[in-house]
């Protein structure tokens, strides 16, 4: 791991230390978000958080990208990474299990083979996506701790004031159910931890 991505587990864990269960790193492109979920996997199936983790991903190319860098990085130490939908009738079997939230969707498939009980952490690639219309129902079915990912959160409640919150409470609510940083837990507009695409460019 680079400095910066030692720094953004430790985050998580003082904020988990402090009892959150719900994480965002806001993260540049290409600086190892990937990597920085298999250690994170690793940190809580090997300190007992975690049995099994959910990878949630929102495109073919990018389950297969995740798989592939899973297994990489954790192969060695026994930790198996399946992908759901090709190992339907055994994915319990492995530790890490890496999916589209098409395939969960897919005639509520998410209702009738899991439990919501079946991962302690779920962590969400492109998070901004995982969250948005009916997406929402398959992340909060599950009741495991919840790691966003993504260079760019949506902050839609920037600029929402109390009165507009009255004068229109279902628009502020459909703001709220798209908000990045309050869905992981970071009502103030911080997340557990940044890392822009500045800091990428000095790094």
């Amino acid at each position: 791991l680079r400095d910066y991505q030692v720094a953004a587990a430790q985050e998580l864990q003082q904020a988990a230390a402090a009892g959150k269960d719900r994480f965002l790193f806001e993260m540049a492109t290409g600086t190892g978000k990937t990597l920085l979920s298999a250690a994170v996997a690793k940190l809580y199936l090997r300190s007992g958080n975690a049995t099994r983790i959910l990878f949630l991903v929102d495109r073919l190319e990018l389950e297969r990208q995740a798989e592939r860098n899973f297994r990489h990085y954790l192969a060695n130490d026994g930790i198996q990474t399946v992908i759901y939908k090709q190992k339907r009738q055994d994915w319990k079997q492995a530790q890490v299990v890496v999916t589209t939230i098409q395939s969960l969707a897919a005639r509520n498939r998410f209702l009738h083979e899991f439990a919501p009980t079946d991962f302690q952490l779920i962590i969400s690639d492109e998070a901004h996506r995982t969250i948005s219309g009916n997406n929402r129902a398959i992340f909060e079915y599950f009741s495991g701790a919840k790691l966003g990912l993504t260079a760019t959160p949506r902050d839609y409640l920037k600029g929402v004031t109390d009165q507009d919150r009255k004068d229109d409470p279902r628009e502020y609510e459909r703001r709220l159910l798209l908000d990045t940083y309050r869905t992981f837990g970071c009502g103030d507009g911080t997340p557990t931890f940044r890392y822009s695409l500045l800091d990428a460019v000095r790094h």
